[in-house]
């Protein structure tokens, strides 16, 4: 992909993003229906400017493959990820009160992975079952074990690990950036 392709995906995935907040509360909506294959609920989390309308594609994408109890943890522009991640603990508690599971799967994107990242690593992160991230910030290569973390090839603002920190739980996606 050249620069000029990259930065033109940005700009859709921004402009899509931004056309998509006014119905920000409809696509956003928690969904915990027990009809549907995968049972465990999924915790999506936005980066730090973004907002639940981020994942409206994921989303749909997900339900076609039978994945349909979903809940998004919101917050507002900040950026203490430490502060964040006992806020996401309780919600992440309440959920699995309200839909009847012990465990969540999360994805995070930016900011939204490093949140949960730190809950697993330094809170309770004990009803995370699966962690995806979505270009989030990490730190020395360190993954916690149920990590998936995927960066962006072209990503312009968190830059994807030296190739001495690619392991296992860590891939990099040709072509895509941060957004």
């Amino acid at each position: 992909m050249t620069r000029f392709e990259t930065v033109r995906a940005e700009l859709a995935a921004l402009l899509t993003s931004s056309l998509a907040m006014p119905f920000a509360r409809q696509l956003a909506a928690e969904s915990l229906g027990t009809d549907c294959p995968h049972p465990t609920p999924v915790v999506l989390i936005h980066g730090l400017f973004g907002s639940a309308t981020n994942f409206h594609a994921l989303r749909r994408s997900l339900e076609a493959r039978g994945v349909a109890r979903f809940a998004s943890f919101t917050y507002g522009p900040r950026i203490d990820y430490q502060v964040l991640a006992p806020e996401l603990g309780e919600f992440i508690g309440r959920l699995c009160e309200r839909s009847g599971e012990a465990q969540v799967d999360i994805v995070g994107h930016s900011l939204g992975g490093t949140v949960a990242r730190w809950l697993i690593e330094h809170g309770d992160g004990g009803r995370i079952r699966r962690l995806v991230t979505l270009g989030a910030p990490w730190y020395g290569g360190r993954f916690p074990a149920r990590e998936l973390a995927l960066f962006g090839e072209a990503d312009w603002l968190i830059p994807a690990p030296a190739a001495e920190h690619v392991r296992g739980q860590v891939r990099i996606v040709p072509g895509s950036g941060h957004l």
